[in-house]
């Protein structure tokens, strides 16, 4: 059996498509379709459905991707280590980020990456959504947010502060939160099914129901919102840093630490965190996002910086990863209140006099 017929079967498994496959291995269409046949026919079973137009995979493909995933898992763990020994991590990393944070902290360090370890390539692709680790074959994924149940593992790259911020019209019209219990009086651009923000003053946590009359997955879009003086927002400290700066966004309830359990995570499949190319990768992004992103919080919008929720983990002293117990994401179902505050859109230019 050969090695390469396994990897080009798992990223037709993946993929779905043998024009992209072909692409990944430098082969045509026609030369992968003979190597799943070579494969089908070594071990006496169908693995893909064809089509003219798609390629979908079997029940019995399922049940051998499994064990041959397994089997690529362990041939590169032993020439890792076999490369381990001859000197530094090589090989391709296949990497998807989400955009926001992807031009803004991650790409700047790839390059000092790539001049620190000469022997691995990147292949980084910066997506509209957070991806799922394994999705389109890629051996790790970056994501912010609160991380809910996973078999997969993840590790805890930098905390990423959120802020709540206004515009100084819509502040002068209904006014400035002293308390999160004044949020009830506002209106609120909350982001996807979120009903409560998370308050954090000296270990006393507590929380605020929020709700207003815009509502979305898109953090763009609630930005653009709030700047427009359609009401308060939630956002990452680093995704508002402009806008506060110019005077377009006011932070508000700067004494209290509204991060939750957001943070900036890696998560991969199980079986690709023992290869020395990622650990790498991981331990240098680790130290990259750090330090900027706790500067960031603090000297920018004139807040403390983050003093990190710890959440329950399951640890392995043995990789240093970590995986996913429950964490609490604070959702719940999406609140048909509307907000009581005066709304009035922004007339163009931020007002100074207005002030957190």
């Amino acid at each position: 059996m050969d090695i390469q017929d396994l990897r080009i079967f798992d990223r037709v498994a993946a993929l779905q498509n043998l024009s992209a496959v072909g692409n990944e291995f430098s082969l045509t269409p026609g030369t992968i379709s003979k190597r799943l046949q070579s494969l089908e026919d070594e071990i006496g079973a169908r693995f893909f459905a064809r089509s003219t137009r798609s390629i979908r995979i079997t029940e019995e493909g399922r049940i051998f991707l499994q064990h041959a995933q397994r089997m690529l898992a362990e041939f590169d763990a032993a020439k890792a280590s076999v490369d381990g020994n001859r000197g530094s991590p090589r090989g391709l990393i296949k990497m998807s980020v989400p955009r926001r944070i992807g031009n803004r902290d991650i790409t700047s360090g790839l390059s000092d990456f790539m001049a620190a370890y000469p022997e691995i390539d990147v292949h980084a692709e910066l997506c509209d959504r957070n991806n799922g680790a394994g999705e389109d074959g890629f051996d790790i994924t970056i994501t912010t947010g609160a991380l809910l149940d996973s078999s997969l593992i993840a590790k805890r790259l930098a905390d990423d502060p959120m802020v709540i911020v206004a515009s100084p019209d819509y502040l002068q019209l209904n006014g400035t939160p002293t308390t999160p219990q004044d949020l009830e009086r506002h209106s609120c651009l909350v982001h996807a099914d979120i009903c409560h923000w998370p308050f954090r003053r000296k270990s006393a946590d507590r929380s605020a129901r929020v709700s207003g009359r815009m509502r979305s997955n898109d953090v763009e879009l609630l930005r653009r919102a709030a700047r427009d003086g359609l009401g308060l927002v939630r956002l990452s400290a680093a995704h508002v840093e402009d806008d506060v700066k110019a005077g377009y966004l006011v932070p508000v309830l700067t004494e209290f630490d509204t991060s939750g359990e957001n943070a900036v995570w890696a998560i991969f499949p199980k079986t690709k965190h023992m290869l020395p190319r990622l650990r790498a990768f991981l331990d240098f992004l680790s130290d990259w996002l750090k330090e900027p992103v706790r500067k960031k919080a603090k000297t920018d919008l004139g807040r403390p910086a983050h003093d990190s929720v710890e959440a329950s983990f399951a640890t392995s002293e043995d990789t240093g990863e970590e995986s996913p117990s429950r964490l609490r994401s604070g959702n719940e179902p999406a609140s048909t209140t509307r907000s009581k505050a005066t709304i009035q859109p922004r007339k163009g230019r931020p007002r100074s006099s207005a002030t957190a």
